[in-house]
Formats: structure tokens, C-alpha cells, sequence
């Protein structure tokens, strides 16, 4: 006889539909799958349905959804996995070939073997099955999963029929690969946010409880799994400390220790690596967790003294290798954090005993270092550190100028260090760096609806600082309209966020910094007045490197000893004719220029023990000390008679020597402004301006880098 699927093009055609529909739906991919089979039993008349994945490694069929099963055959259906080589069955078969099979008589049947009548009670039920299809779910001509469906009677299956199961098969395979693909990548963005925030947390704590549930949380979330056991063995005491994310406890009478003897626990201690066991693949193996037969087991290589494994168990489906990858990275990371946690404690302990000894290293460093770091024992830094030490402790604001590249964040972070305010934030921002409008809404933040994109409230750097330092760097080049408004936090100590009405009370202490001549900007109505005597209630002035000859040589050792660490050499010194060099050269770029130069030195030249002139870069050995002479120019383009106008006679001659000063550098430099400035010791920027002065332009064809 034939089925009673028999059924119109209609009744197809709307279970297509409702598959699609299915797509869109806000569903599990399980879920999904379970809606797919229900519309391919009951639309085509069926009792019962399977639908069955491969595993990534394309070796075993696991049930995926069911259709008509009762618990207990949904249970043992979920257990059983058919691995394509040791299973022979039809449904293997189909998985193999890739071929569809038709069943109509499973009594008489010759494909029907062995492996197909002990698996009938699992997938037929207990009533068996008479006839069924299984076809292949294939993407071009690669197979993933298989698709079976049956009938408790004997029919037919005429050539029209087997066409629209296949075509139902094809359908829903592309439908299945897309879901999986999609939500494929869903999961893997989702499990790499979880690892990101894990390796955070990881990073930012010494507590072992804490740890002990970062890491078993977070790998119950990327594993997917239900249970959770992370076991540490004490190499030297032999004792076993056992957590399961809820409590940590001592295996005092090795209960435990026997109980994970016959599992994956031990196989992985012992082998050294990621062992995994799924139903059906290891059956000689105890199970760790009774109920959760899916399990994995990752070895923590911390050092010393400890070892430690983590061991996850679930009910259902295995782990990909994704999941695995992903695992074996929390944990190599997990052991990092347990090592620097173990080191941390024991450094802990140690510290008290040493507590003098350190007191007196951290004398004899400030000595060779100088202050908080900042190496410099002329007379004007000691200046400047005493200066530090005298208003650090108090919340005045501190305005620090001094050219590019002479350490003004340094000084700041010493400020902040030597103040009461040492453990709370230091926060940076370069105003030269974030356009005006941006800048606002990163200092004072915004309030949900406050422009287009603010879709909810965000809190201001100013705020977020609050007990602790705030450092305004360039703040010359703050956007004037910020200006007032900034000025106005300066002297009443709120904020008022962008769109908000409330204000916030803020407790920071501002400390600014510039290269510029801000009194040169305010006169040119370029910086508010009132903001600069806010701001520069304690000018500290940093002197350009040129002007502190006698740091030179400590800073290039210093700098010396920090790249023969960071690249690996031995460097111990100068020679005294490259010292000549270094101590002659103006350093138009301060201390990071010397810091790149002693840099490239190390890793371009080919140095040994000493760095001799010829290691010198050119450009510094060519820059020999020049001095000017007295420039009293032609008097005549005065045309009136002494006495002639002082002022007036002043800024012209004044204007006639830059001209002269600043066209000779650039002639000498092919009208490089980069260049000119750095031999002449000032900024590009300084250059810039003071051409931008004159009145007459210098009759030079300049070539801008």
C-alpha cells in the first residue's frame, strides 16, 4: 500500500513556508531543528522523525532533535553516538554515501543488519518500524547530518514521493547550514567577549578564591556545560585541594583522589593534555560526574611546586573544537594568574622580613635614578623635585611647561605619587589629540538623547577621576569654547554633563601641561586670561635638555641599561669621543629624542661593550656648537633722523635678524623645516610661527616634510 502522505503540492509548499518562517524566529538552534522535523512528520503523515549531525571531526552522528519519543527512548537516543566506521546501519550508510535509502519491509529487507535490529528499540521505539526513509542532508557534496523518518506499517514509496523527501531533505540542509553557520559565529564571538572579560579579571587579582571562580565560571559559560571540578595537587605535601566554584575543600582522606583515579582526570595529569570523552567513546573510563557523560579534562601547567587540572561535565552534545581551543587558552592563562597569585603571597610574606632592606634599595635608587624615576641630578632639576615635594601634598593646580620631549608626564605622575591622592586614579588627556566637540563629551560626559548617537548616558573622565589626578597635557590647544566651560568646574568643583540639568560634584586635582607660551596666547586673545591665572597657580618650568648639560650622560645610561634588557645585549658604555658628540648636540627633542637615538644606536649599529663615535648618527656628529655673533645690521632703512624711534627701530632690526637666522637654516636645510628647527634648537612648531610673524615672506623655495 501506499503511505498516506500522500499529500497536495499545497500542504508542502506551507510546510516549506513555516520553515522559513522558523528562520526568522527568535529560536535556539535546537529548537529550530525540533520545529523542522515536527513539520516533516506531520505534514507527511509519519509517527516518527530523527534528525542527526555530524561532529566536527566527521566521524560520529549525534541526535540532534527526535520526534513521537517518550522519555526514556529520548534519553537513550541522546546517549548513543554512531561513529561511521564501527556502526553499521543504514543510517551510517547514508551518512557515508551520501545516498538516500528506502526502507518498505524492514522484516524482509536485506540492507537491514545486525546493528539496525539492536538499534530498533532505540529508534523505532518499542512498537519497531515496517518501512522509513533516511536521506542525506548535504551541502554541494559534502554530508552533515542525516534525516529519518518512518512508518509503523508497510508501504510503498512510489519515485514522486522519494523525490519530494529528497527535495524536503535538500531544502532543509541548506536551511540547517545556515542556522549553524550564523549562529555558529554568534557563539564564537560570544565565547571570545567571555574569554576576553575571564583573562581580565584573571589578570587584575592575587585571591585564589576569586580566581578559583573566574575560572570555573567562565568555563561552565564557553564549554557550555552543567558541572564543574578544578583539583590541585601539592607536589611536595601530596595533599589535594579540591573547588567547585561554590567551595574550596581539602581532600585530607584521599576520598576524592580515589574516586578520579579511573578517569579522564588522571589521563590527562598524566599525559599532559586536553583528554575528552563523549558517550560511547571511551567506555572503559569511571565518569567523574554520574549524570553528565559528556566530559573534559584540562591540565593547569603552573609551575613550581602545584599541579592542577579542570574537569567539566554536561548532559547532552560534546565539545567543539572551538570550545576546546578556547578552553585550553582560559586555562593557560588561569595558570598564569595561579603562579603569579602563589609568587604573590609568598612575596607578601617575605616583605615583611625585608621591609628595611627595601627602604634602603629605594634610597639608593631615587640616588642613581634621582626622583620618582625622572633621572636628572643638575641643580635645576633638584629644583623642580624639590618643588614637587613641596606642593604635592596639598590640591593647588599646577601648570608644567617645557618644550616636547623634556618629561612634562613624568613629572605629573611624580606629583600624583607623592600625593594623598596616590591610590586613586591618574587620568591623561591630550587635548591636542581629540577634536573640540569630542572633547567635551569625553571630559563631562552626556546624558541619553543629548545628540544623535547618545542612545544611553556616559560618564566623563572628569567624573570617572573623582579622589584621584587629572592631567590636562597641551592645554593651549583646548578649543576656546570648552575653555569657559571648563573654567567654570576649575572654580565651582562640578560638572554638568552634555544635555543634563544636575550637577555633579567632582574632587580632582588638575594638574596641566604645554608646550606653548600660553602668556604669549593670551595676549593674543588665543587662551581665556582668566583661565590661565586659574590654571597656573604653580608654574613648574622644565628646562630643555641643552640647558642641562650635566644629565645627558645619566639619562644615556639609564637608557643604556633599559635596552640591554629589553633587547637582549650587553652594552657597558660610551667612549669619550662619543660622549664629546652626545654632550655637544642641542637635542631639540629633549630626553625622548636622546631615548630614540640610543634606541636606534642599539638595534641598527653593531655594537659591543662600548658605543663609539662611529655608532653616533650623523646628523648629531654634523650639528657642532655655533655661536652668534653680534648682529647690529644696516641702520639705513630708518628714514628719519636721530633720535629715531626705539621701539619701532628695535622690532624691525629684530625682524630682519630672524629673517636672516631662519632663511639661512632652511637654505642649509633644502627649505626642510623639521630639519632647520632641530638645528637650531627650537620646535617645528616654534619655526612655523615665528615665519608666520613676518611681515615679508623669505624669498626660499621651502619643501614642507
Amino acid at each position: 500500500m501506499s503511505p498516506d502522505f500522500f499529500y497536495s503540492i499545497e500542504r508542502i509548499l506551507g510546510c516549506f513556508y513555516r520553515i522559513s518562517a522558523l528562520v526568522a524566529a527568535p529560536l535556539s538552534f535546537e529548537d529550530t531543528l525540533q520545529g523542522i522535523l515536527d513539520e516533516a512528520v506531520d505534514t507527511m503523515g509519519f509517527h516518527r522523525g530523527i534528525i542527526c549531525l555530524l561532529d566536527e571531526e566527521k566521524e560520529n552522528l549525534i541526535t540532534k532533535v527526535v520526534k513521537n519519543y517518550n522519555a526514556e527512548e529520548t534519553t537513550r537516543a541522546f546517549s548513543q553516538r554512531l561513529n561511521l566506521v564501527r556502526h553499521d546501519c543504514f543510517l551510517t550508510k547514508v551518512a557515508k554515501t551520501g545516498n538516500y535509502i528506502v526502507l518498505e519491509d524492514s522484516e524482509t529487507d536485506p540492507m537491514i543488519t545486525a546493528t539496525d535490529r539492536k538499534l530498533t528499540n532505540l529508534y523505532g521505539g518499542k512498537g519497531g518500524f515496517y518501512s522509513a526513509f533516511c536521506g542525506p542532508l548535504k551541502i554541494e557534496d559534502v554530508v552533515i547530518g542525516i534525516i529519518a523518518v518512518w512508518y509503523q506499517k508497510k508501504v510503498t514509496f512510489p519515485q514522486e514521493v522519494i523525490s519530494t523527501l529528497m527535495t524536503f531533505a535538500n531544502y532543509i540542509s541548506v536551511v540547517i547550514h545556515n542556522i549553524r553557520l550564523f549562529q555558529g559565529n554568534n557563539q564564537k564571538i560570544k565565547r571570545l567577549l567571555l574569554l576576553q572579560e575571564a583573562v581580565t579579571q584573571l589578570n587584575s587579582s592575587y585571591d585564589l578564591d576569586r580566581i578559583h571562580e573566574t575560572v570555573i565560571n567562565n568555563a561552565l559559560k564557553i564549554g557550555g556545560a552543567d558541572r564543574a571540578l578544578l583539583r590541585f595537587l601539592d607536589m611536595e605535601k601530596g595533599s589535594c585541594l579540591f573547588s567547585n566554584g561554590d567551595k574550596v575543600f581539602l581532600d585530607e582522606h584521599n576520598t576524592y583522589a580515589t574516586k578520579i583515579e579511573n578517569t579522564i582526570i588522571r589521563k590527562a595529569l598524566d599525559e599532559e593534555t586536553i583528554i575528552a570523552q563523549t558517550p560511547g567513546t571511551d567506555a572503559g573510563m569511571a565518569h567523574v560526574f554520574d549524570g553528565y557523560p559528556s566530559e573534559i579534562a584540562i591540565p593547569l601547567r603552573i609551575q613550581r611546586k602545584f599541579k592542577g587540572i579542570l574537569c567539566l561535565g554536561k548532559k547532552q552534545g560534546c565539545y567543539s573544537r572551538d570550545q576546546k581551543s578556547l578552553l585550553d587558552i582560559l586555562i593557560t592563562n588561569a595558570a598564569v594568574s595561579y603562579d603569579s597569585a602563589i609568587m604573590h603571597s609568598q612575596l607578601s610574606h617575605e616583605a615583611e622580613f625585608l621591609k628595611t632592606e627595601v627602604e634602603m634599595l629605594k634610597k639608593k635608587e631615587d640616588k642613581l635614578l634621582g626622583f620618582h624615576n625622572i633621572v636628572g641630578s643638575s641643580g635645576k632639576m633638584k629644583e623642580i623635585f624639590q618643588m614637587i615635594e613641596d606642593v604635592a601634598r596639598h590640591d593647588t593646580s599646577i601648570l608644567i611647561q617645557g618644550e616636547s620631549g623634556t618629561g612634562k608626564e613624568l613629572i605629573a605622575r611624580a606629583v600624583h605619587r607623592q600625593s594623598p591622592r596616590k591610590l586613586k586614579p591618574f587620568i591623561e588627556v591630550n587635548c591636542a589629540a581629540i577634536p573640540g566637540t569630542l572633547l567635551e563629551s569625553e571630559l563631562f560626559g552626556y546624558e541619553a538623547g543629548a545628540f544623535t548617537d547618545a542612545r544611553k548616558r556616559k560618564i566623563g573622565l572628569l567624573e570617572h577621576a573623582t579622589g584621584g589626578t587629572f592631567l590636562l597635557d597641551e592645554i593651549g590647544e583646548m578649543d576656546p569654547s570648552i575653555q569657559a566651560k571648563f573654567l567654570r568646574t576649575l572654580e565651582e568643583n562640578h560638572i554638568r554633563r552634555l544635555g543634563g540639568v544636575e550637577n555633579i560634584p567632582i574632587d580632582v586635582r588638575f594638574i596641566f601641561s604645554t608646550n606653548r607660551d600660553l602668556t604669549h596666547m593670551v595676549s593674543e586673545g588665543a587662551f581665556r586670561e582668566d583661565l590661565f591665572y586659574r590654571i597656573s597657580v604653580v608654574p613648574i618650568k622644565i628646562p630643555p635638555l641643552r640647558n642641562r648639560i650635566e644629565d645627558i650622560m645619566p639619562l644615556a645610561y639609564h637608557y643604556i641599561g633599559e635596552f640591554n634588557t629589553k633587547l637582549n645585549k650587553s652594552v657597558k658604555g660610551f667612549t669619550a669621543e662619543a660622549e664629546g658628540f652626545l654632550t655637544r648636540y642641542q637635542w631639540p627633542g629633549n630626553v625622548r629624542e636622546l631615548k630614540n637615538i640610543i634606541e636606534r644606536i642599539m638595534i641598527l649599529q653593531s655594537v659591543s661593550n662600548l658605543i663609539t663615535a662611529e655608532n653616533i648618527p650623523a646628523e648629531i656628529k654634523a650639528a657642532t656648537p655655533r655661536t652668534m655673533g653680534t648682529h647690529t645690521g644696516e641702520l639705513s632703512f630708518l628714514s628719519e633722523p636721530y633720535p629715531a624711534d626705539y621701539r619701532h627701530a628695535i622690532d624691525e632690526l629684530t625682524k630682519r635678524i630672524k629673517k636672516e637666522i631662519l632663511g639661512k637654516a632652511l637654505e642649509f636645510n633644502r627649505g626642510n623645516k623639521a630639519a632647520a628647527a632641530r638645528k637650531l634648537g627650537i620646535s617645528r612648531y616654534t619655526l612655523i610661527r615665528e615665519l608666520k610673524k613676518l611681515e615679508s615672506s623669505i624669498p626660499l623655495e621651502i619643501d614642507t616634510p
